[in-house]
């Protein structure tokens, strides 16, 4: 991530804070999607139906979690994709999620995507930018 410029999860006691545990509990769930090669997973996103730092109950998919492997192109983008199906499948009008303030190459690919800002939210020493992406 360092090497991408990308700073977000190598920068915090990400970890910790969300251990194996708390994947196999989101997957237990059916909130946890895989984006498979083969059989590599190259990337991950958890979609949950609410999110406390969203202040209104929009039916919307609120985005955590999201992963791609590095080095493989467009892996982000295709989830996006089949997340923004899963929503219109399921009746969401948005897709929310938030990205660290200071994380400008971050920030700016969301925005490329169509989450444009919606508000800061903060969790203890994290600060972050709301994103929101209307579905059409």
């Amino acid at each position: 991530m360092d090497e991408a410029g990308i700073h977000q999860w190598n920068d915090t006691d990400y970890l910790n804070a969300y251990p194996l545990e708390y994947y196999l509990q989101q997957a237990k769930l059916n909130q946890l999607y895989v984006l498979k090669d083969n059989e590599h997973i190259v990337g991950a996103i958890v979609c949950l139906q609410e999110d406390t730092r969203w202040q209104d109950q929009q039916p919307a998919y609120y985005l955590h979690n999201f992963v791609s492997m590095i080095g493989i192109q467009g892996v982000g983008s295709i989830i996006l994709k089949e997340v923004e199906k899963l929503a219109k499948s399921n009746r969401k009008t948005r897709l929310r999620l938030d990205c660290a303030i200071d994380n400008q190459k971050l920030n700016d690919y969301y925005e490329s995507h169509g989450f444009y800002y919606a508000g800061k939210c903060q969790d203890g020493p994290y600060i972050g930018n709301k994103r929101e992406k209307v579905i059409e």
